[in-house]
C-alpha cells in the first residue's frame, strides 16, 4: 500500500461504511455476506485488511474465532469497538505484504475488499504473505469490485510501468487523494495464485467477484 493510500484509508475511517449503503451494492453485498456465514461456519478464520470491521463482525458470529489484521490503527479500532459477544475475535496491526513469523495457525481466510489495492507489482508477495499464515487445505474467500460502468470514481492514470490502475479520492472534509485501484478478472487472480492454490472458483456477483479456493 503506498504511504498515500494509508494516509487515506486512516483519515476516511468514519466515512467508510457508507459504502455498505449504496443502493447498487444491496444485492452482492447480501450474496457475499450469506457465503461468508456458509463458508466460515465453525472456522477459525484470518481476516487481512479488515477495515472498520463490518466482515469481521458478520465472521466473529459464526466462526470458531476470527483474527483481524489491517495496517491502519484507526480504522482497527473501529473494527475493536463493534460487539463481539463470544468474544472469539483478535485484532492486530500488520502489514499485508509481511509473512507470518510463525507456524501458521488458521485453517480459513478472508480477503475483502483488498485485492483490487494490490500493486500490480507485489500481487505474489502479498499472497505468499497472506497464505503464510494459512494451514495447508485451508478454505479462502476473497471479493472485490468489477469494473462496472455504473461506478462514479473513475480512472485517473495508468502507470505504463507497473500496470497499476489509479482513481481520485474525497473525503466530506475536502482533502483528496489518489489510490490504486485495479480490477482482477479470473485469468489474472489464476495466474496470480499458481500453485498455491486448488479448486479455485470465481463468479460474477455484478457489482463484485468473488473467489474461493484451498491453499496446497
Amino acid at each position: 500500500m503506498t504511504d498515500e493510500m494509508t494516509r487515506y484509508y486512516a483519515r476516511r475511517a468514519a466515512e467508510y461504511e457508507r459504502v455498505y449503503t449504496l443502493p447498487a451494492w444491496q444485492t452482492g453485498i447480501a450474496e457475499m455476506r450469506r457465503r461468508v456465514i456458509a463458508a466460515f461456519s465453525g472456522r477459525r478464520v484470518f481476516e487481512v485488511a479488515a477495515g472498520t470491521g463490518y466482515w469481521t463482525e458478520l465472521i466473529a458470529g459464526v466462526a470458531a474465532s476470527v483474527h483481524a489484521t489491517d495496517l491502519n490503527a484507526e480504522t482497527l479500532a473501529l473494527a475493536r469497538a463493534r460487539p463481539y459477544p463470544r468474544d472469539n475475535a483478535t485484532f492486530a496491526v500488520g502489514d499485508a505484504y509481511a509473512r507470518h513469523d510463525g507456524p501458521p495457525r488458521w485453517d480459513a481466510g478472508f480477503a475483502g475488499l483488498w485485492l483490487s489495492h494490490v500493486d500490480v507489482t507485489r500481487m505474489e508477495e502479498f499472497l505468499d504473505a497472506f497464505h503464510s499464515h494459512l494451514l495447508g487445505g485451508a478454505i479462502v474467500l476473497a471479493f472485490d469490485e468489477r469494473d462496472d460502468p455504473t461506478r462514479t470514481a473513475r480512472v485517473t492514470r495508468v502507470d505504463e510501468a507497473t500496470g497499476n490502475r489509479y482513481e481520485g479520492r474525497r473525503l466530506d472534509n475536502g482533502e483528496r487523494y489518489e489510490i490504486v485501484k485495479n480490477f482482477i478478472d479470473e485469468p489474472r487472480l489464476r495466474a496470480a495464485l499458481g500453485r498455491r492454490a486448488r479448486h479455485l472458483t470465481y463468479d460474477d456477483l455484478g457489482r463484485f467477484w468473488v473467489a474461493s479456493w484451498e491453499t496446497t
